[in-house]
């Protein structure tokens, strides 16, 4: 079973155009909200997830990440409209 990080900070963005929020001006790439890294892009109302050695996953929404540059703890809560 995995162990809960319940002291982790949690970045609270939207795909609706939150303020705290750093998308594309085509709101289809989720980039971390501290470093800028592109950590998922959204595809049919799925996102997209993609890491080293061809790994790959499509989630559904709310999803959450760490962003593996700088470990903040980022969340999109609904699909792009």
């Amino acid at each position: 079973m995995p162990t809960p990080f319940p002291l982790r900070q949690t970045a609270q963005t939207s795909w609706s155009g939150a303020a705290n929020s750093k998308f594309t001006t085509s709101d289809t790439e989720w980039r971390c909200t501290r470093c800028d890294k592109l950590l998922g892009v959204c595809r049919d109302g799925r996102m997209h997830l993609r890491f080293a050695r061809g790994h790959e996953y499509f989630v559904g929404f709310p999803v959450q990440a760490t962003c593996r540059g700088c470990g903040t703890l980022n969340q999109a809560t609904a699909a792009a409209r």
